[in-house]
C-alpha cells in the first residue's frame, strides 16, 4: 500500500514536469527543452541548502546513534534547559562523557532546524515550484516534531518516545535526500532515458526505499528494548530484522542486475543501484559485528578461539561503539541511497515509445532523434 502510493505520487510529479516541457519543447520533433532553455531561472542556493541540511542531519543520525548506543540519553532530566541553564549557555566542554555527548546531541540538533528554517525561505524566494515549496515546510514541520519528540523522551523517560524519535530521524532524511534531488540541476535538465524496462525499475526502486526505511524502523525498535519486553517478543523482532535484510538484499542485487542490463553506459541512472548494493555489504558486516560485539558468536562458534574469544560482550568498548553507531549510520545512507535512485529513476527513465527508438551501440538508447 505504501510503495503503491510513493509511486503513483512520483508519476504525478514526474507527469507534471513532462507537460510543462513539452509545451515548451519543439512540438514537431518531440524533443526535450535543453538544459539552457529549462534551466534559465535555475538557482543553485535552494540546492546547496539542501545538501548541506542532508550532510548536518546524517550527522545528527550519527550522533544519535551514539547517544543510544552509550545510553547517555537520560543525561539529563530537564528540557529544554539543560541542568536548568540556558541550552545555548551550558558549558559543553566542562560537562561529564554522557553529558558532552547527550548535550552535543541537542547542539547539533538545533543547527539542523536553523538550516532547515534558512532552506525554506530560500526555497520560497527561488524556486517557483509550489509542490517543492511544500515540501520544504514538510521537512520542516518535521524537525520541530522531531525535536519535541526528543525533548518528550527526557521529560517522562519514556521507552516508547524514543522508538518513535528513532522513526522520525530517516523520514526527515528520506525527505532531505528528495529536496536535494529537486533542487539539483540534473532534476532541472531532466536528460531522459528509454528503455522497455523502466517502469519495472522504478517499482523496484520504491520497493527498495520502502524495505529499507523497514528495516530501520525494526532497527529502532531492538535499540531502544523496553524493560517490559519479553524473550520471544525480542526474537522475533530479531527474526523480521534478519528477514527484511534478506529480502532487502535480494530486491538490490536484482534492481542493480536488471539497471546494468538496460541502462549499460548511463552512469546517472547506474551509480545509485552500484552504491546501494555496496552499503548494503557494508552493513551486512556491520550487522554480524553488532551481534558478536553485543551477544557473542552464534552458538558459541569461535567462543574458545584464541584471540577472538575475547571480542564479545565488550559492553561500551570503543570498538563496539564504532560498530553498532556505524550500523546506524549505514542503515540510514542505505535509506537516502534507495530515495535518490528512486527519484533518479522517475525523472530520468521513461518507458520505450511503440515507435521511433532503437538501441544504439555501446548500451546507449536513441530515441525520436535523441541519443542519450
Amino acid at each position: 500500500m505504501i510503495s503503491s502510493a510513493c509511486a503513483a505520487m512520483l508519476q504525478e510529479i514526474v507527469r507534471q514536469h513532462t507537460f510543462e516541457m513539452s509545451e515548451q519543447g519543439d512540438s514537431s520533433q518531440g524533443v526535450a527543452p535543453n538544459v539552457d532553455h529549462e534551466c534559465s531561472d535555475f538557482s543553485r542556493w535552494p540546492h546547496r541548502i539542501a545538501v548541506t541540511l542532508l550532510v548536518t542531519t546524517w550527522l545528527q543520525i550519527c550522533a544519535g546513534g551514539l547517544v543510544t548506543t552509550l545510553g547517555a540519553g537520560m543525561a539529563f532530566e530537564d528540557w529544554p534547559t539543560s541542568d536548568g541553564q540556558n541550552m545555548f549557555l551550558y558549558p559543553l566542554f566542562e560537562a561529564a562523557k554522557d553529558k558532552f555527548i547527550e548535550h552535543g546531541h541537542r547542539l547539533f540538533g538545533a543547527t539542523v532546524g536553523l538550516i532547515a528554517i534558512g532552506l525554506c525561505v530560500v526555497t520560497w524566494r527561488k524556486d517557483s515550484r509550489g509542490w517543492l515549496r511544500w515540501m520544504t515546510v514538510m521537512a520542516l514541520a518535521l524537525v520541530i516534531f522531531q525535536g519535541i519528540l526528543g525533548g518528550l523522551r527526557v521529560r517522562f523517560d519514556d521507552v516508547r518516545i524514543a522508538k518513535i524519535h528513532g522513526c522520525v530521524a530517516p523520514l526527515f532524511l528520506a525527505i532531505v535526500v528528495a529536496i536535494a534531488v529537486c533542487t539539483s540541476r540534473w532534476w532541472q535538465a531532466r536528460n531522459v532515458t528509454h528503455s522497455p524496462a523502466s517502469r519495472r525499475l522504478q517499482r523496484l526502486a520504491v520497493f527498495t526505499a520502502g524495505i529499507a526505511y523497514a528495516q530501520l524502523v525494526l532497527g529502532a525498535q531492538l535499540r531502544h528494548v523496553s524493560p517490559m519486553s519479553t524473550g520471544a517478543t525480542f526474537k522475533a523482532a530479531i527474526f523480521f530484522h534478519l528477514f527484511l535484510a534478506v529480502i532487502l538484499l535480494g530486491d538490490a542485487m536484482l534492481f542493480w542486475w536488471q539497471s546494468e542490463r538496460h541502462f549499460k553506459g548511463i552512469s546517472s541512472l547506474l551509480r545509485p543501484p552500484r552504491l546501494l548494493l555496496g552499503l548494503l555489504f557494508v552493513q551486512l558486516f556491520l550487522g554480524a559485528g553488532t551481534w558478536v560485539l553485543k551477544y557473542a558468536w552464534p552458538g558459541g562458534l569461535f567462543a574458545e578461539t584464541s584471540g577472538l574469544a575475547g571480542w564479545t560482550n565488550t559492553a561500551g568498548g570503543p570498538l563496539q561503539v564504532f560498530i553498532v553507531t556505524g550500523h546506524v549510520a549505514v542503515g540510514s545512507l542505505i535509506l537516502g541511497t534507495s530515495v535518490w535512485a528512486t527519484l533518479r529513476y522517475y525523472r530520468g527513465a521513461t518507458q520505450t515509445p511503440r515507435q521511433g527508438v532503437e538501441a544504439d551501440k555501446g548500451g546507449t538508447y536513441s530515441a525520436i532523434g535523441v541519443t542519450v
